[in-house]
């Protein structure tokens, strides 16, 4: 994936230790955490230096690229897409609650869909948003995504299993 993606009004980039408050402060809201599966809570700020740590060698290995949503000033989220040993690969993002409503979740993961085909040349990417998440699944069908069935995935904020939509994109709609 480039390193730098920019959009309209948004530029992502490899996440950075500067990013740790503010994506600590943003992701330590439950009603941000409660609609992702990967997302503890409470979201502590060594969690974030935690995760930015990481990124680099999960970049390196092939195994996600993540990156930081921001606009003119400063971290309001993240997007990234997650490549899966059976070869697929999933797009995940969130956005800050200050920051909903502005359409940049729709933005940043059109451009990282964009990228993720040239640079793997899936002929499918495959996403998912817990069923009660319904801005979530506004995004993906803006995107192009069609809902393909439904599992149960593990929330770590909730501790609990949550029923999931399960979406696929196929190249040709990107």
């Amino acid at each position: 994936m480039q390193e730098e993606l920019r959009t309209e009004r948004l530029l992502l980039r490899p996440l950075r230790d500067d990013d740790a408050a503010r994506l600590a402060a943003l992701a330590n809201n439950w009603n941000v955490a409660r609609m992702l599966a990967r997302m503890p809570f409470p979201y502590t700020l060594d969690m974030a230096h935690e995760w930015i740590a990481r990124q680099t060698a999960m970049r390196q290995e092939g195994e996600e690229f993540g990156y930081a949503v921001t606009d003119g000033d400063g971290f309001v989220g993240g997007c990234g897409v997650q490549a899966h040993a059976d070869g697929t690969h999933e797009i995940g993002y969130w956005i800050g609650e200050p920051f909903w409503n502005r359409g940049y979740a729709t933005e940043a993961a059109r451009a990282v869909l964009t990228d993720a085909v040239v640079r793997f040349g899936a002929e499918t990417i495959i996403s998912g948003h817990f069923a009660e998440n319904h801005a979530s699944g506004r995004v993906l069908t803006k995107l192009g995504f069609r809902y393909t069935g439904e599992e149960h995935r593990w929330c770590v904020a909730r501790q609990e299993n949550l029923r999931c939509l399960t979406m696929r994109l196929a190249r040709t709609d990107v």
